[in-house]
């Protein structure tokens, strides 16, 4: 089908709606260690390894969410193919 054209998915088992629990579980992560690092540059205190950790963190989760934006950019016509067969075989099936 689709992948006969040649372009290929990243992430060939995940689907939309991973992709939005993964997107949002990782923002929450982001926010977090955000508030985190902001709090300790705000209150001047010396950081210890726990800090740099949160730090790390952040980017981490920074960096993924970029890879599951240009993941979505990727793979998106792929899930809306998927939702089409899914829809179609669900009209198919109502109209037994």
């Amino acid at each position: 089908m689709a992948e006969a054209e040649g372009r290929k998915r990243l992430q060939p088992r995940m689907t939309r709606g991973g992709f939005r629990v993964q997107f949002v579980l990782w923002s929450i992560i982001a926010g977090l260690q955000l508030v985190i690092v902001v709090g300790n540059l705000l209150m001047g205190i010396v950081w210890d390894l726990g800090d740099y950790l949160s730090l790390v963190l952040l980017f981490l989760s920074v960096t993924y969410l970029a890879f599951l934006l240009y993941l979505r950019h990727h793979d998106g016509r792929f899930w809306d193919e998927e939702e089409a067969i899914r829809a179609d075989w669900d009209r198919r099936g109502r109209a037994l």
